[in-house]
């Protein structure tokens, strides 16, 4: 086995051990996506903001302290002190502080923020969740049986006369232009000079 092998081993074993809000912060695209709007606006590098992301995952995965990120966004990716406090003081808010408050709602603590719901999601989830709705055995039937089909309106007829064309005008003549016409009294495109 290679060394990078083992680190796979190792961060497979540790990605289980982790929480779930954790497990579903590391593969989400949503976290992905802010890191790269952060890079942009701190206008980082491409090798910058992946040093970032991997300096982001393996706080996640418990590798480095959280309290040394601004040490290693510093380190690893090669910004000042105040590129690095503020690329850290955003990374707390827009990954750290969402896993907080779901583990916060997990864990029952008393002072965990209340998830913001809309109304219709609200009702949603009360439908969704209710265990006493259980589907009768005349629903069960009336969703198995199908519908009849209703007929439809009947196509038009097929036609029996064909298009009858005007007749050509004696003022056309094939391969004159239409502008070197002396006679445009017959031509419908055009407006005789007035």
């Amino acid at each position: 086995m290679t060394d990078e092998d083992d680190i796979q081993m190792i961060l497979k074993e540790r990605f289980a051990q982790l929480p779930e809000p954790v497990r579903r912060a590391i593969t989400s695209e949503d976290n992905s996506k802010h890191l790269r709007e952060l890079g942009e606006r701190h206008k980082l590098h491409i090798d910058q903001w992946e040093a970032l992301e991997n300096a982001v995952m393996m706080t996640l995965f418990g590798a480095f302290p959280i309290e040394d990120l601004e040490k290693k966004i510093k380190q690893e990716v090669g910004v000042s002190d105040e590129t690095a406090k503020a690329l850290t003081a955003d990374i707390s808010k827009i990954v750290f502080e969402p896993i907080r408050e779901q583990l916060e709602r997990l864990l029952e603590y008393s002072e965990a923020k209340v998830v913001k719901e809309s109304g219709v999601e609200a009702a949603r989830n009360q439908q969704l969740s209710a265990s006493s709705f259980q589907l009768s055995e005349e629903t069960t039937k009336q969703a198995a049986t199908p519908l009849p089909v209703a007929p439809a309106t009947p196509p038009p007829a097929p036609l029996t006369q064909r298009a009858e064309r005007a007749p050509i005008s004696a003022a056309y003549k094939a391969g004159q232009a239409s502008s070197s016409r002396e006679n445009v009294e017959d031509d419908p495109y055009r407006e005789p000079p007035q």
